[in-house]
């Protein structure tokens, strides 16, 4: 099983290597009373025919908070800055927080041999814009799984399934490979995608490298190209976790 799971994995990894941040959420929670911040910054550049759409993320914040053993608590706050260029000519430029993410990841099993560690996360997506009532929240469901390969691979997959503001459903899946060059830096590969009615709306796959810079400062870049649109990004995150008491 442990084979099988391995290689789909990889080949849907590999095969459809595309760019989007990285995405998967992490099956482990951070530790009780620990505080961890990543700031995440992007370019994400979209072109369509003459049209070409530049978005910079400002940078957005994952803020994550161990309520115990078991229990994380979540907040997402998404700065954007997107401009919109015609014949290289800026046609548009707006600043905006697009929607603001409140949700809890709950640990269910422990990683024990080919078992992975499994863990659930639920994410409110609220409107950021005063005029949008709440009765447009987005909800997001997502199953997060973990298993250790060897010393040396980890492979993190998520299954998601999201209900949109307007009722309408989408299934996502996000698998993510990760390779321990050494006890400080990693190399890893991601694809996700969204499909929305039988069709697969969306397809990205990243590249990138993860380096511990100190015991609680991390350090990831990595870039992407979308399948399906030609759309492509570059970006990284910055990781920083405390204790609160």
């Amino acid at each position: 099983m442990k084979t099988k799971i391995f290689i789909i994995m990889l080949f849907v990894s590999v095969n459809y290597l595309t760019i989007n941040a990285q995405t998967v959420i992490y099956s482990n929670i951070v530790k009780k009373d620990i505080f961890q911040i990543e700031l995440a910054s992007f370019q994400t550049i979209q072109k369509d025919d003459l049209e070409k759409t530049t978005s910079w993320s400002l940078p957005s914040a994952l803020f994550r908070y161990g309520l115990n053993k078991r229990v994380e608590l979540q907040l997402v706050t998404p700065f954007n800055n997107e401009a919109l260029y015609s014949n290289n000519d800026l046609v548009s430029s707006n600043f905006h927080i697009k929607k603001v993410q409140l949700g809890v990841v709950v640990n269910l099993l422990e990683r024990n041999k080919f078992i992975p560690e499994t863990s659930f996360t639920y994410r409110s997506i609220v409107p950021f814009n005063e005029t949008e009532a709440l009765n447009k929240t987005a909800h997001l469901f997502s199953l997060n799984l973990s298993n250790k390969l060897s010393n040396k691979f980890i492979l993190n997959y998520n299954f998601r399934y999201k209900i949109h503001s307007d009722k309408s459903t989408a299934t996502q899946y996000v698998s993510n490979l990760g390779y321990s060059i050494n006890n400080k830096l990693q190399f890893f590969v991601e694809n996700n995608g969204e499909i929305s009615q039988r069709d697969l709306t969306s397809n990205y796959l990243i590249g990138g490298l993860s380096y511990v810079v100190l015991d609680n400062l991390f350090f990831n870049m990595h870039y992407g190209k979308c399948l399906k649109q030609e759309t492509i990004m570059v970006g990284g995150i910055l990781t920083w976790r405390f204790k609160t008491a």
